[in-house]
């Protein structure tokens, strides 16, 4: 999505007052599509600020009866995690990953067969294993599970096949067959994603701009830049603020 629908969107959330605890009304699908854009920005242009404000202004929504409000506060909270773990910020990874967990545990007793769910549980966890502390192995060991679950329920779901990159790509101990294992995850991600479909207002639609990304980076481990730059180019035409592969892309110019 271009810069101009993402800064649309997130003047939308402030100026509506979004996620204001007193607002009790059940948020409309446009409502929650505008908090996952919006959140995807803050996360590709790095805005732990406005990431800070999405979590704890949509908080209501971690114990709602819909199972979409959960899910996209839980992603809201999964973005804040992210940007927590890559900043070292162990106290504010825990509170992000509790946030994601409590929603999503939620929602899963309502549909316990969401494979989105099931996924987004995954990652949480993921990075919350890659934060340290007492449940990191615990953690770790929960997240294959909840993946071959995942993929079981919905095998070409590209936020499926994304989330077990991501968890492939990032074990402690991934040795060679585990990095080539992630990079046909990523690759059969893109591939996925860029099949059309008919999009639900409201539903997950995040994670395309990352699994080009992660196809670029899995390139360079290979040793195919060209392809890297390639993939990295996609991932900015989806997410133009998405700094990382920004800097990504300027550390391929800047090789010998």
């Amino acid at each position: 999505m271009r810069a101009r629908a993402w800064r649309r969107a997130v003047a939308v959330l402030l100026l509506t007052g979004f996620g204001l605890a007193a607002q009790a009304q059940p948020r409309t699908p446009e409502e929650l599509a505008d908090l996952e854009t919006t959140a995807d920005y803050a996360f590709y242009s790095e805005d732990t600020h406005l990431l800070a404000r999405l979590v704890e202004g949509a908080a209501a929504l971690a114990s709602s009866d819909l199972p979409q409000e959960r899910y996209q506060y839980a992603h809201a909270a999964f973005r804040q995690l992210q940007r927590a773990v890559l900043e070292h910020d162990r106290a504010l990874a825990e509170r992000a990953g509790a946030a994601c967990e409590r929603s999503l545990e939620g929602l899963l007793q309502q549909t316990p067969r969401d494979a989105e769910a099931i996924a987004l549980r995954a990652t949480c966890s993921a990075y919350l294993a890659l934060a340290g502390g007492l449940r990191a192995r615990t953690l770790a060991l929960r997240v294959g599970t909840w993946l071959e679950e995942a993929a079981t329920l919905a095998p070409h779901n590209p936020r499926v096949l994304l989330a077990r990159g991501l968890a492939r790509w990032y074990r402690r101990d991934a040795g060679r067959a585990d990095r080539a294992a992630a990079r046909a995850d990523f690759e059969a991600a893109t591939r996925a994603f860029d099949i059309p479909g008919v999009g639900v207002p409201g539903a997950p639609s995040w994670g395309a701009a990352e699994a080009w990304l992660y196809a670029g980076r899995a390139a360079v481990a290979g040793g195919e830049p060209l392809l890297a730059r390639s993939d990295y180019e996609k991932a900015l035409l989806i997410a133009p603020d998405f700094a990382a592969a920004r800097r990504a892309l300027a550390a391929l110019a800047a090789a010998p």
